[in-house]
């Protein structure tokens, strides 16, 4: 499963993160495509919800684009598919489309013609949400997980990042996460929409305690370069490339990440397990004390 993440970068620093060697051997930037979506604009967010924009990186065989050995693309995509036969207000299609199970897509009246077409994509994250309900105290504790970081990078401080590039060594700094998805573009009269899936799969031992479902996260250039190569490699091919990623690293965060209008970087910030219990504690208490209070109001009202 996969209901939020969190991008902090800007566009330019986006780019520089995405780039990728070319036919030499230096390193290119995705161009970024700006046309349509109805006015929706990427925001830099530590809290990115379903509806909301995030940079999505594409194969550029299907556009033309200014720069010609550019073969990825970076086009702003709303999280959650807008199916291709629905008409009207696009909000109101009533579908579940913001994550789509690996396992389902060949036999999806949605997804199947959309992979076969060529509907591929990568979302791109800094790190995702996923809560974890504990059987004593049913309390749902969010979790933030992210690639894992060189030992200076401390991903809940944007100071250690030390983030570079240049045309030679290509993007230094903090790790992203490339996560499969599908994507289809949407047209009702003079509106044109890009908008996107998460494919999600069985999770590994990895993040099994935390969640049965996880993303597709593409782990190296080679998964990368097949999803997105739509030309080359078929779709049961590139399917076949999507594998539980090991190389993940988390840490508890507060519960201020439930609100999704909420979005500073209070969202990704380490909190101690000690905090979490003791939060967690408390609340059940206060919930007692009222289940008491309730209950003696309740008597009190039976014997008037």
């Amino acid at each position: 499963m996969c209901g939020r993440t969190a991008l902090s970068l800007d566009k330019e620093l986006i780019r520089c993160a995405c780039s990728y060697k070319n036919r030499g051997d230096s390193y290119v930037k995705p161009e970024w495509l700006h046309e349509h979506n109805d006015g929706k604009e990427y925001v830099p967010s530590y809290n990115i919800a379903p509806t909301d924009v995030s940079p999505v990186l594409i194969s550029s065989s299907k556009y033309r684009t200014t720069q010609s050995d550019c073969i990825r693309i970076i086009k702003p995509m709303m999280w959650g598919i807008i199916p291709p036969w629905h008409k009207g207000d696009y909000h109101k299609h009533n579908l579940s489309t913001n994550n789509c199970r690996l396992e389902n897509i060949r036999q999806s009246k949605l997804y199947n013609p959309i992979l076969l077409d060529g509907g591929r994509c990568i979302i791109v994250i800094e790190g995702y949400y996923e809560w974890q309900t504990t059987i004593k105290t049913k309390v749902k504790q969010p979790y933030y997980i992210y690639a894992s970081q060189d030992e200076h990078i401390k991903i809940d401080e944007p100071d250690t990042f030390q983030n570079s590039y240049n045309n030679k060594d290509g993007w230094n700094g903090l790790k992203l996460l490339y996560i499969a998805g599908l994507y289809n573009v949407w047209q009702n009269n003079d509106i044109i929409l890009y908008s996107y899936s998460v494919i999600t799969m069985d999770s590994n031992n990895t993040l099994d305690w935390l969640h049965h479902r996880m993303p597709a996260i593409l782990d190296t250039e080679m998964q990368i370069e097949a999803w997105l190569d739509i030309d080359n490699v078929n779709a049961d091919m590139a399917l076949s490339y999507l594998r539980p990623s090991k190389l993940l690293s988390w840490h508890q965060v507060s519960t201020a990440v439930n609100n999704s209008r909420y979005k500073s970087n209070d969202c990704i910030k380490r909190i101690s397990k000690e905090k979490c219990s003791q939060k967690s504690i408390t609340a059940w208490f206060k919930k007692t004390e009222k289940r008491k209070i309730n209950d003696q109001d309740t008597k009190s009202k039976r014997f008037k």
